[in-house]
């Protein structure tokens, strides 16, 4: 690997952390409904948050924002290969920058390195690099949401589901892919799955704030309350 290949991916590193970074919640609510979510509800800064205190429309905007940011920096790569403009050293592999985004929205600089639960933001990362262990997470986040109307038992729900299926995929998966329709399955590196899993440590560490309100009954839920 070049010298000037380890600045430029270095530099793509700290600009995946700063677009990661934007609190997207923050900067869309004061913009849109000039209201800072750290304010008000649970005070996170991702979805469920949003949705609470913004409404539908704003909050899942914020999720789509927050989504896409944690794949920004690699669909800006993959962008800059195919145009041969500049191609990331091999060594590198793609989740790093993934993983920055994540970090940063866990660990804003814009926010004194606080932030969110990075559950959207990996969501981005999953779904550029996995398309099939995303998918599955997503089925997951709806049936148990739909069920249980709790967000943080649906986030575990999905992120055990990524962990699983990247695993299988692992196992079971096809090497040496040469056309987009086999990259569903493709199998992914052993460097992958385990940085996937470390990521999904991170989210779950996260929510045992939740756990433990879940155990109290405390937890906040979207359940209808019945009239008196």
């Amino acid at each position: 690997m070049q010298a000037l290949d380890i600045v430029i991916s270095i530099g793509f590193l700290i600009l995946s952390y700063l677009i990661g970074s934007i609190p997207f919640g923050v900067v869309i609510g004061k913009l849109i409904c000039k209201k800072d979510i750290r304010l008000y509800g649970s005070k996170n800064i991702g979805t469920t948050n949003a949705i609470r205190v913004l409404g539908k429309k704003v909050g899942f905007f914020v999720f789509f924002c927050d989504v896409l940011k944690g794949a920004f920096v690699m669909i800006l790569l993959r962008i800059l290969a195919q145009a041969k403009v500049w191609i990331y050293p091999q060594e590198i592999d793609l989740l790093f920058f993934g993983i920055a985004a994540i970090l940063g929205h866990s660990f804003s600089i814009f926010l004194n390195f606080k932030g969110g639960k990075a559950v959207a933001t990996s969501l981005g990362v999953v779904l550029f690099l996995t398309p099939i262990p995303a998918i599955a997470c997503l089925i997951i986040f709806a049936i148990v949401f739909m069920t249980t109307k709790y967000v943080s038992l649906a986030s575990t729900g999905a992120t055990l589901t990524v962990l699983l299926t990247t695993w299988l995929l692992y196992g079971f998966g096809v090497e040496h892919v040469t056309n987009f329709g086999l990259y569903f399955i493709a199998k992914p590196s052993l460097l992958l799955s385990i940085l996937y899993t470390i990521l999904a440590l991170l989210i779950l560490i996260k929510h045992i704030k939740n756990y433990k309100r879940l155990l109290n009954g405390t937890e906040n839920s979207f359940k209808k309350k019945k009239a008196a």
